[in-house]
């Protein structure tokens, strides 16, 4: 295993299929922690930049996407953002856009300085939440090939924000304070939890038992008072963007960017069944596959 801070590269270019390094970079002053599945075979590979979405950590599936990326000759990026799970970063579960998007460039510009890596073939991934700043980076002008947005958050107001959630939002976004706390997930509608569709709690719950100690049920409000309209970049992407959404997807509902992006050249869209979480388990084959073919036939030659 090795360890990599800031923009030292590793040295170990001979790992085998479904290994992976520990490693660190920088970011916002502070140290990001992941994993490298580096592409079996001689360089320079590809390169995939991965993170997770709202208040979840990288043990959350991500290393099953991760292996299928790299047996396929796509070297893979996996890390927690600022301030969850691994990562350092002060506040805790502040999950802020603009913090998590800075993370993303500098983990591209980390992996891009890796000598086993082809600089000119990078992707990114992000579902939920970071399916959502991945569509916002896929518009920006960075060394970017192609991106993919699973499940999306597109920042359409829909669904509605639970009241008890939306009161305390208000609440700490009015007296600027960056204390305030409030429950992810949240089975009574009643409650300040700031996600109840798609049996998120159950979801969460479960999966941090089963192999996700580092999650946390909290999230700091404070931080959705910046800008989050991923749906508006969808228009200027720069980059070729496949969205895989999720047909009965109640949490972050598709019908937004179903509705424009037929309309995009550069956007594609692949449908699968069930719901949002059905995406990284019971779907897990057929979301897992379109990324993988859409990462091949942009990255591969």
């Amino acid at each position: 295993m090795i360890a990599a801070s800031g923009r030292q590269k590793p040295t170990n270019h001979g790992l085998a299929a479904a290994e992976r390094s520990d490693i660190n970079f920088d970011s916002h002053g502070v140290e990001l922690s992941g994993w490298l599945y580096r592409a079996p075979g001689p360089g320079p590979s590809p390169g995939i930049v991965m993170a997770h979405g709202l208040t979840a950590v990288k043990e959350m599936f991500l290393d099953r996407y991760a292996e299928a990326f790299q047996a396929a000759g796509l070297s893979t990026l996996v890390y927690d953002h600022f301030g969850f799970g691994s990562s350092a970063g002060e506040p805790r579960q502040w999950p802020s856009p603009s913090v998590q998007i800075e993370g993303y460039r500098d983990a591209l510009r980390w992996l891009g300085d890796d000598a086993a890596i082809d600089e000119a073939r990078l992707g990114i991934w992000g579902s939920s939440f970071s399916g959502g700043e991945v569509i916002m980076l896929a518009a920006e002008e960075l060394a970017l090939r192609c991106a993919v947005a699973q499940v999306p958050g597109l920042g359409d107001t829909s669904p509605e924000i639970p009241a008890g959630a939306m009161a305390a939002i208000l609440e700490a976004v009015g007296s600027g304070r960056a204390d305030v706390i409030i429950p992810a997930v949240e089975t009574d509608p009643e409650g300040e939890g700031f996600m109840l569709a798609d049996g998120a709690a159950a979801w969460f719950s479960r999966v941090a038992a089963e192999r996700a100690p580092r999650w946390r049920n909290e999230l700091r409000p404070l931080a959705f008072s910046e800008p989050y309209r991923p749906i508006d970049s969808l228009i200027d992407v720069r980059v070729p963007l496949l969205l895989i959404v999720a047909r009965d997807d109640e949490l972050t509902p598709p019908a937004g960017a179903l509705a424009i992006a037929p309309t995009i050249d550069l956007v594609e869209v692949v449908e699968i069944p069930g719901g949002h979480f059905d995406a990284y388990e019971a779907n897990f084959d057929a979301s897992c596959s379109a990324a993988t073919s859409f990462f091949c036939r942009q990255l591969r030659p």
